[in-house]
């Protein structure tokens, strides 16, 4: 459980989640411009970037619990990009009604641009490698979940 605040905090918290949310709209910024560079949605973009953070083929279903959407979004979405040849839909050889998605060459290379894009154009880039593995274990821990009360 987190330490109650004292009255003495509150000001840097405060400070903490104003740079929070000025970060976040920096990020969506940023990401709507690649994204429409790339005619992509930020929900067409949220496919390709999490099946690319997995790396294999995922099941419909998992990916809807990774987006925290319906199942029946990830087909709308499916269908678009598969429209496009970024992903493949693939069966499940374990269980015939399970349908798998991932990513196709083209879709990897989407997803590359994405991520050389971040690294060169995102407010992230302005960060030295340190700095920036400094940001992700301090990231890291803000979002463990919180352990039972």
């Amino acid at each position: 459980m987190a330490a109650p605040a004292s009255s003495d905090v509150l000001p840097l918290i405060d400070q903490l989640v104003e740079r929070a949310y000025t970060f976040s709209a920096a990020i969506g910024r940023w990401s709507a411009t690649i994204l429409a560079e790339l005619e992509l949605t930020e929900a067409l973009g949220d496919v390709l970037w999490q099946l690319g953070a997995v790396g294999e083929a995922v099941p419909m279903r998992d990916l809807a619990d990774r987006l925290q959407c319906d199942p029946s979004n990830v087909t709308f979405l499916a269908d678009r990009l598969e429209e496009r040849g970024l992903i493949e839909r693939r069966p499940d050889l374990s269980d015939r009604r399970v349908k798998l998605l991932a990513l196709t060459t083209a879709g990897l290379a989407v997803r590359t641009r994405i991520v050389q894009a971040a690294a060169t154009r995102s407010p992230l880039a302005r960060l030295s490698p340190a700095d920036q593995q400094r940001l992700c274990r301090l990231l890291d821990k803000c979002l463990q979940p919180e352990p039972p009360a």
